[in-house]
């Protein structure tokens, strides 16, 4: 979803910022993509059309995935458009996209659409069908092995790379006088060019408790993020805390798209049964809701 939002938010400007009409132009992009031995799908994109083609392409691509249709395939599909994505116009990113890359790579052996997908619903009906157990059922029975220990796999090394991220984060804070000192803060809310509400800036900095507690909870919570994740209760109040921190680096600093990938990816934390519940509470409101307008009509 945040990987369709970022597309569809620069869709006007694409041809400015990722097509022909951008100043990185495609003899610039080939010469780094050669410096640097790697590649991109868009530069084989030789005109305004096939420009065109392509990033629709990727829009589509984005879109399947959130739905959950044939995530086995496109996960890695989208993987390999959004790596070329990036490479065509290296400089406009805010540096989520370095974790995106890594967790669609990773997510690309998980499976995805097991619950609320196309998948899973297309999967439900293939279930009611089966009647017996056949030589090729017991096999799907390995298959189905198979690709459990690869999305546990999966889903355990993106969770490590998360973990990773905050401590190695939080380490390279510490060692800043800034940081030390709790001021760190009140000189990153000075930058003007990156403030979306300037007044909300001027009253944290101006306020030294705010900026003392803010700088420092900031370290705090992500040197003891691993360690917050492995008990429930702390799980809990790590993940608000964190998602407390994206959302004032989105407000704050302008860092909107990397804010929301790093929430995505913390939301992986979460386990299956809070998300049950939650679509079971869900669905009580809504009944309750129905109830209440069916009466007062």
């Amino acid at each position: 979803m945040v990987l369709l939002g970022l597309l569809l938010v620069d869709y006007e400007d694409r041809r400015l910022l990722w097509g022909p009409e951008s100043p990185w132009t495609k003899d610039l992009l080939e010469e780094r993509l050669a410096e640097k031995g790697t590649f991109s799908i868009f530069a084989l994109a030789g005109s305004s059309e096939q420009f065109e083609l392509l990033f629709h392409f990727f829009i589509i691509l984005s879109a399947l995935f959130m739905l959950g249709w044939r995530t086995r395939l496109i996960t890695p599909a989208l993987a390999v458009m959004f790596w070329s994505w990036r490479e065509r116009q290296p400089w406009l990113l805010d540096g989520g996209d370095d974790l995106m890359l890594l967790v669609l790579i990773y997510l690309s052996f998980a499976d995805l659409s097991a619950r609320w997908s196309i998948d899973a619903r297309r999967a439900k009906k293939r279930a009611l069908h089966a009647v017996s157990r056949s030589p090729t059922a017991l096999a799907s029975d390995v298959r189905w092995r198979m690709a459990t220990v690869l999305h546990n796999v999966a889903l355990l090394a993106t969770l490590l790379q998360v973990s990773i991220l905050y401590v190695n984060t939080g380490l390279l804070k510490v060692q800043g006088d800034f940081w030390q000192e709790g001021t760190a803060l009140y000189y990153a809310l000075h930058i003007e060019d990156v403030q979306p509400f300037p007044s909300l800036s001027r009253a944290i900095y101006d306020n030294v408790f705010l900026v003392t507690v803010g700088t420092y909870a900031a370290v705090f919570i992500q040197l003891t993020f691993p360690l917050l994740m492995l008990n429930g209760l702390t799980r809990r109040l790590g993940i608000v805390a964190v998602t407390g921190m994206h959302l004032g680096v989105g407000m704050l600093l302008g860092l909107t798209s990397f804010s929301f990938i790093m929430i995505a990816t913390d939301l992986l934390f979460i386990r299956d049964s809070t998300y049950e519940r939650f679509a079971s509470w869900t669905r009580a409101v809504r009944v309750r809701y129905l109830r209440h307008a069916t009466a007062s009509t």
